[in-house]
C-alpha cells in the first residue's frame, strides 16, 4: 500500500512540474486557451467551427488582423503604440483602389493602372506616412500615442479624399487573388481548393518576422530599445533610428493588411477597417507583447490574433451580436493586460 501510495505521490509531482512548466512558457499555454476555445466553441456550434473550410475561412478573415498585429508588435516591443493602423489601411487601400478602378484613374492614364503600379504605391504611401510618424516620435519627441493618432487622422483624411466618401468598386480582375484565391487556382483555374492566398501571406510575413526578431542583430536593438533606452544608447545602439524604423514597418504591414481585407470584399470604405488598430493591439498584447516593451514573440502574436479570429467566427456562427464581440474583446486585452502588470510586480 506505501508504495502505490508513493507511486501516486511521484506521478503527481511530475504532473505539478510538467504544468508549471507549460504555464511558464507562455506560447505553451496560449496553445492550450487557443485549443480551449476552438474546443467550446465547437461544441456551441456543432462541430461547425472545426470544419476544414471554416477554419480556412479564419485565416482568411484573420489575416488582415494578424499582418497588422505583427507590425503593431515591433513599435510595442520599443515601448511605443501604433494607433494609426485603422487608418493607415484605409487611406493607402483608397489611393491603390482608386488608381485600380475605372472610377478616377482612367480619366489621367485612360485605362485602370495594373496591380503592379496600384499595390507598390500603396506600399509607398504607407512607408511615407509612417517615416512621418516615426520622425515625430524619434527626433521630435513627440509621445506616440499623440503622434499615431494625429497619423490616423491624417491617413483617414486622405482616404476619404480619395474617394470622396464614397465606396470604390470595380478594381482590376487579378486583384480578388490576394483575398478571395487559393493556391490550386494558380495551377487547376476555377478550382477553389487548396490553402487560401491571404492565409499564405499571413505565415510568410510571420516567419520573416520570426527570421528579423531571432536572427539578426536589428532584433538586439528593437528589444533593448524597448527594455532599457539608456543602456540601448549606451551599449551603441542607435535608439532613435530604431525608433523610426518600427513606424515604418508597422505601417507597411498595415497597408499589407488593407490589401488584403481590399481584394476580399473588392471595395474600399473607411468600414472595412473599422478598430482594426484595436484589435492589432489586442491581438499583440494576448500574445504576450509587454505593453512596457522589451518582451514579446511573433509566434505569441500569431496565437493571440488566432484567439481572436477564432471567437469572432464561433460568434458569427452562433449569430451573436457584433456589440458581444467587442466587449469579449475588451475582456481578453484588460486582462491580458492586468497579468502582464502583474508579472512584472506591479501594485
Amino acid at each position: 500500500m506505501a508504495e502505490v501510495v508513493e507511486r501516486l505521490k511521484s506521478f503527481i509531482d511530475r504532473a505539478k512540474d510538467i504544468a508549471r512548466r507549460v504555464i511558464g512558457h507562455e506560447n505553451a499555454t496560449l496553445g492550450i486557451v487557443l485549443a480551449a476555445i476552438m474546443g467550446g466553441m465547437a461544441v456551441a456550434t456543432g462541430l461547425k467551427s472545426i470544419r476544414i473550410s471554416n477554419m480556412k475561412m479564419v485565416l482568411v478573415t484573420g489575416s488582415t488582423m494578424g499582418v497588422a498585429a505583427i507590425g503593431q508588435m515591433f513599435v510595442i516591443l520599443t515601448a511605443g503604440i501604433d494607433l494609426s493602423v485603422a487608418g493607415m489601411a484605409f487611406g493607402t487601400s483608397a489611393l491603390g483602389s482608386a488608381m485600380m478602378t475605372t472610377q478616377l484613374w482612367q480619366n489621367i492614364l485612360g485605362y485602370p493602372a495594373p496591380i503592379w503600379v496600384g499595390i507598390p504605391a500603396m506600399l509607398a504611401l504607407g512607408a511615407g506616412l509612417g517615416l512621418i510618424s516615426g520622425i515625430f516620435v524619434s527626433r521630435v519627441g513627440v509621445p506616440p500615442f499623440i503622434a499615431t493618432l494625429g497619423m490616423w487622422q491624417i491617413a483617414h483624411g486622405v482616404g476619404f479624399l480619395i474617394t470622396g466618401g464614397l465606396t470604390l468598386r470595380r478594381m482590376v480582375d487579378p486583384l480578388p487573388f490576394f483575398g478571395q484565391g487559393w493556391v490550386a487556382q494558380a495551377f487547376i483555374p476555377g478550382r477553389p481548393a487548396g490553402f487560401p492566398v491571404a492565409g499564405i501571406i499571413w505565415i510568410l510575413v510571420g516567419v520573416v518576422a520570426y527570421f528579423v526578431l531571432h536572427h539578426t542583430n536589428y532584433a538586439r536593438a528593437v528589444y533593448a530599445t524597448g527594455g532599457n533606452p539608456v543602456m540601448a544608447w549606451l551599449s551603441g545602439i542607435n535608439v532613435r533610428n530604431t525608433r523610426l524604423s518600427v513606424y515604418i514597418i508597422s505601417a507597411m504591414l498595415a497597408t499589407l493588411g488593407g490589401l488584403i481585407r481590399t481584394s476580399r470584399v473588392m471595395s474600399v470604405s473607411f468600414a472595412s477597417f473599422g478598430f482594426l488598430e484595436l484589435q492589432s493591439i489586442a491581438a499583440a498584447v494576448i500574445g504576450g507583447v509587454s505593453l512596457f516593451g522589451g518582451r514579446g514573440t511573433v509566434v505569441g502574436v500569431v496565437l493571440g490574433a488566432l484567439i481572436i479570429a477564432v471567437i469572432m467566427n464561433g460568434m458569427s456562427i452562433l449569430g451573436a451580436d457584433p456589440f458581444i464581440e467587442s466587449t469579449v474583446l475588451g475582456v481578453l486585452m484588460i486582462t491580458a493586460v492586468a497579468i502582464d502588470y502583474w508579472r512584472r510586480g506591479g501594485r
